[in-house]
């Protein structure tokens, strides 16, 4: 019986090698580590099919250094144990472990003192954040390599050569079709391409099938996008739409999570701070549960996030003092302020005047150094200029309501403005005083 396609056709240089061009292109890490003939050991982290394995081979063989390869779950103390032996009697021995995630602490303890030493070369593998699943111990030891989903693009040329490198003719619409829902894995495309060479691709619903958006593509951009501008938006219908949409095109479902969670800063910020723990709760999830569970949190994250109250003063405040250091507005901490928490602080750095705020809270005193001593970096922003028909609108809404509590989400159904913008808006007018409320919110118009 013939090998499988996806291990008959691995290449045999890093010149074939398809993908990862961050980590394999010129200048980068593992082209200089292999021109340097300097490998450190590693975690290849990134889903199936993106070149993992192939990588670690074309590494050893480029550095002339024997292979062996096992799984974490099937490895046990004695064969560790010869491991070991085998790499002390050829000097250095590249190992390749899958799933290295699954390393329990006797699997370690037998391979870490031979890492450390460089006796062993250790490479290993994992689908899973190293940050949250590999032993500590492993990852202080090695370097972690992200590796990316294929383009479809890639695994289109990559299936192209293999057609005529094994006389299929397949066709290319055939092909095309398999790069696509293949989702960036090029070992099923490999499996696909097989397959549909024995059988035909008559008997494969998945090639009648038209994927949701090519996730490799500029749609991945255009889809993240807006879904983040329906959420600052406030519109919840919308976010979940390109939500769902992102989901269902196979989209990494820690992106969506993480774009929601800048959104809940970014947008929403101290306006309604349970939104950024909500986001960050939604991404622990993720990464806890996977989908499809965890779609539900991500929808409760962005519903919530869309319908909080929007402030962008956090990241505008930020940005701004970026901008004025970088521009030169860079000064010494005022002397007051300097640390005290050493013996003849005031003789020596001059440290005086420092008024504690628990002991004086009315006391006047500055934070800022003296040529910033009025600026203003945390602004809270209410709104832009509200338009004249939106002011008329809502007074006339408002003029409804005479003699009756204020209804704010009133206002928001018959207008169809997010009632968080409709509050803003109803707290200027009642500043500039065009709107008066008794101390019962009822209001009192002439």
């Amino acid at each position: 019986m013939l090998k499988p396609f996806a291990e008959q056709l691995r290449p045999n240089s890093l010149d074939d090698f398809v993908g990862q061009q961050h980590l394999v292109g010129d200048g980068k890490p593992i082209r200089r580590f292999l021109a340097g003939a300097h490998v450190q050991s590693m975690i290849f982290w990134g889903p199936p099919g993106t070149g993992k394995t192939t990588l670690a081979r074309l590494i050893s063989r480029e550095m002339e250094l024997p292979f062996l390869d096992i799984s974490a779950t099937e490895s046990g103390a004695k064969e560790l144990k010869a491991i070991v032996q085998k790499a002390r009697a050829v000097g250095t021995l590249m190992l390749f472990v899958d799933e290295i995630h699954r390393f329990n602490k006797l699997q370690q303890d037998i391979l870490l003192p031979h890492v450390e030493k460089g006796t062993l070369l250790l490479v290993g593998s994992t689908t899973e954040n190293p940050a949250f699943s590999v032993n500590k111990a492993v990852l202080s030891r090695c370097i972690v390599m992200h590796f990316l989903p294929l383009s479809a693009e890639d695994i289109f040329h990559r299936l192209a050569h293999a057609d005529s490198q094994l006389d299929l003719n397949i066709q290319s619409d055939i092909l095309k079709r398999i790069s696509h829902i293949s989702q960036g894995d090029l070992r099923k495309a490999f499996n696909y391409l097989e397959a549909v060479s024995v059988a035909g691709p008559e008997g494969f619903a998945e090639l009648d099938t038209t994927p949701i958006y090519d996730r490799f593509s500029d749609e991945h951009y255009n889809h993240a996008s807006a879904l983040q501008k329906s959420l600052r938006g406030g519109d919840a219908d919308a976010a979940l739409y390109w939500l769902g949409k992102m989901i269902a095109a196979g989209e990494d479902p820690e992106f969506i999570a993480r774009r929601i969670w800048i959104c809940a800063s970014e947008d929403v910020g101290n306006a309604d701070p349970m939104a950024t723990l909500l986001a960050g709760n939604a991404l622990q999830a993720v990464q806890q549960l996977g989908l499809p569970e965890a779609r539900i949190h991500l929808a409760q994250a962005a519903i919530y996030v869309a319908r909080a109250p929007k402030s962008n003063e956090t990241i505008n405040g930020i940005d701004n003092v970026i901008r004025d250091i970088e521009n030169g507005r860079s000064y010494p901490v005022p002397v007051h302020l300097r640390d005290a928490h050493y013996p003849d602080a005031k003789e020596v750095a001059g440290v005086a005047g420092y008024i504690y705020t628990h002991e004086s809270p009315f006391s006047e005193q500055t934070f800022l150094p003296e040529p910033l001593a009025h600026t203003r970096y945390a602004q809270e922003s209410e709104m832009a200029p509200i338009p004249a028909p939106v002011v008329r609108k809502v007074m006339e809404l408002v003029g409804e309501q005479q003699g009756q509590r204020l209804d704010a989400p009133r206002i928001s159904r018959e207008t169809g403005w997010p009632v968080w913008s409709v509050r803003r808006i109803l707290r200027t007018l009642v500043k500039d005083g065009q709107i008066r409320l008794t101390s019962n919110l009822i209001v009192e118009i002439d």
